[in-house]
């Protein structure tokens, strides 16, 4: 709940450590989700307005890793004493997933190599500019303007811009059903896409459970905190003992670099 709150795009989401709320696209209209912990161990989830789709429960079940065995992830990883204090620290610990792979790539391609906090800022007014209805625009809508409100270097508006036009038209095919590995296939040939928003992509889209973002500088620097390698070939070398739970893993590490809590 705080990692979702804490990535929120401002006028299309809101929420807090125990409540999760936007508003999405259904058969019979646009509908306002509302997520919410009820005190115990159950998620409560109600749909106010349009009609439910049949795909809302398996991705809002995704959407917090509801079907993870924590059990088994967190013995696995504590295994390593290297994560054994970080997940005694946090058990249980889950993948924050994605209602909607489209827009899950769009947002992570736009956030990447910028603060969070940045992100949100830039997604809340492309969301404005593009929809203005309180959802998270559309591909089809990021192509058929994206080049008015995209900002930054030509050759990153044109690669989101890019990607947009291949969502919408089809040529990327992408869908909940596809593995992880041809997810990342299909994305690295596009310009502009590397392994590492393929890796997150499927991380948070997919819930695939093995990714390791070994690039990533956040994760690199709370691997050096744990008394880990710190670089990209030191990490994959040591992380190999975490598979199949790398994904969780990616967790961790970036909490390593926190304050406690």
């Amino acid at each position: 709940m705080r990692y979702l709150a804490g990535h929120a795009v401002p006028g299309v989401e809101a929420g807090d450590g125990e409540h999760y709320r936007r508003d999405i696209r259904t058969p019979g209209g646009p509908a306002r989700l509302d997520v919410r912990l009820d005190g115990s161990d159950a998620v409560l989830a109600t749909l106010d307005g349009g009609a439910i789709p049949e795909e809302l429960v398996p991705r809002v079940r995704m959407l917090f890793d509801l079907d993870a065995d924590s059990a088994a992830i967190d013995a696995h990883l504590a295994s390593d004493p290297a994560l054994e204090a970080a997940v005694a620290a946090r058990p249980g610990i889950r993948l924050p997933g994605s209602l909607d792979l489209h827009e899950q790539v769009l947002r992570t391609m736009i956030g990447q190599q910028i603060s969070i906090a940045a992100a949100r800022t830039v997604l809340g007014r492309l969301a404005l500019q593009l929809d203005g209805t309180g959802m998270f625009p559309t591909a089809l809508q990021f192509a058929e303007r994206g080049l008015e409100v995209l900002r930054g270097p030509a050759t990153r508006v044109a690669a989101i811009h890019g990607v947009a036009i291949a969502l919408a038209s089809g040529e990327l095919a992408i869908d909940n059903l596809i593995s992880p590995a041809q997810l990342t296939e299909r994305l690295v040939a596009l310009p502009g896409i590397g392994a590492w928003t393929a890796g997150y992509v499927a991380m948070r889209g997919l819930g695939a459970q093995d990714i390791l973002l070994s690039t990533d500088l956040v994760l690199l620097k709370g691997a050096a905190v744990l008394g880990l390698p710190g670089t990209s070939r030191g990490i994959v070398e040591r992380a190999a003992v975490w598979s199949p739970y790398r994904s969780y893993a990616n967790l961790h590490l970036w909490r390593a670099t926190q304050a406690p809590e």
